[in-house]
């Protein structure tokens, strides 16, 4: 079997949900009947990977997740959106989708039932992230399409970090044709 694309490690994205202002939005289900709400992000960081071509030290200047739970509560669909600030008082949005199988580990983090810590693959979460700016700088992360995989830690006190590695997609050179 021949890879189409290679996966260079590119960006660690660090971030704190709120745990105690997770707030439903109108009733609580979208018209697919899945449950819709927004936990504000209480702080986090962006950071390059050692040798990544583009690099960037930032902090979450405001962001929220509207993660979207499925109707048989298997699977939950992220959705962050914010704003990060680079050390160098650059500003770019962050974009990051995706799908997570939910996991009972998972769901006992996030609702603070125990404090467990769940390595990368324990549970299935591809997330694509994208950016936007306005600076030349950090323009190649504009112009890049991304992909992550995420960990979960508990912090006591029913807080939890979620951290996702993050590599940049490019073509790989095969000798394939139609």
């Amino acid at each position: 079997m021949v890879a189409f694309i290679e996966l260079v490690p590119a960006l660690i994205l660090n971030s704190r949900p709120s745990c105690s202002h997770k707030i439903p939005i109108g009733s609580n289900e979208t018209s697919t009947g899945g449950k819709l709400i927004v936990g504000p992000i209480v702080n986090g960081t962006l950071q390059s990977e050692p040798g990544f071509e583009t690099m960037i030290n930032a902090t979450i200047s405001n962001a929220d997740d509207w993660p979207t739970i499925d109707p048989d509560g298997l699977h939950q669909r992220p959705d962050l959106r914010g704003l990060v600030t680079t050390d160098d008082q650059e500003y770019l949005e962050i974009l990051a989708t995706g799908i997570q199988t939910i996991i009972p580990e998972l769901n006992q983090i996030i609702t603070g039932e125990k404090e467990l810590n769940l390595p990368f693959g324990t549970f299935q979460s591809v997330i694509p992230v994208s950016f936007r700016t306005g600076s030349p700088k950090y323009k190649n992360l504009q112009d890049s399409i991304f992909i992550g995989s995420e960990t979960v830690k508990s912090l006591g006190g029913g807080a939890f970090l979620a951290g996702v590695r993050i590599s940049k997609v490019y073509s790989a050179k095969t000798n394939v044709t139609l």
